[in-house]
């Protein structure tokens, strides 16, 4: 939309890999006959996968709503499932991306983690009448020298087409989720230093 809509706003928009598209590189640098399945509430994910650039790292895309149709037509019972290993690699800063504000926030904190004499100004929308409205604001130079962060779906990728339940419920289980990790922003990741490993692909 951005693209489409504000062509001037083209050169600035961020072209970082996605949360999926990065942990999918990384796992099949590491075992390249691997299939990776992405499991989430966003059915646009499926479009992002079958991009040239995308389709040969990530091989299936499901949404919560068809994985949970699959659990049902053979009878799996989630909560019979015992907890295994918790997931515990992901930082505070990267388990909040999934909602409104939470990109930016994390690029916010490692910004004035590593310069602690800037302020990063930022301005989150969700929903696309609210991302578009946020855009006509920048094109009238109200938000000069603010990081900008839409989401399209109000509430973020939590409120996904393809989620279970209400919005709420998701966004105040990620916030929580986003709290109890020793590991608080993103360039604290075990991961960070594979990322060149990325870039080259």
């Amino acid at each position: 939309m951005a693209k489409k809509e504000f062509p001037q706003f083209a050169p600035y928009i961020s072209m970082a890999l996605t949360p999926m598209v990065l942990t999918a590189r990384m796992i099949k640098k590491d075992d390249p006959n691997c299939k990776v399945v992405f499991i989430g509430p966003c059915a646009a994910k499926k479009l992002e996968a079958s991009r040239k650039s995308v389709r040969s790292d990530v091989d299936f895309v499901l949404t919560f709503e068809e994985v949970m149709g699959m659990f049902e037509a053979k009878g799996v019972n989630l909560l019979s499932i015992e907890d295994v290993t918790p997931l515990e690699a992901g930082t505070n800063d990267g388990r909040g991306f999934a909602v409104s504000g939470g990109v930016a926030k994390a690029v916010k904190n490692v910004i004035e983690k590593k310069h602690p004499e800037m302020t990063v100004k930022v301005q989150a929308a969700e929903g696309l009448k609210n991302c578009k409205t946020m855009l006509m604001m920048a094109k009238a130079g109200r938000l000069n020298g603010y990081l900008l962060e839409g989401m399209a779906c109000p509430g973020g990728c939590v409120a996904g087409a393809g989620t279970l339940q209400p919005i709420a419920k998701s966004s105040a289980a990620v916030k929580r989720y986003a709290t109890e990790n020793a590991k608080k922003t993103s360039d604290e990741s075990q991961y960070a230093d594979r990322l060149h490993e990325l870039a080259e692909n």
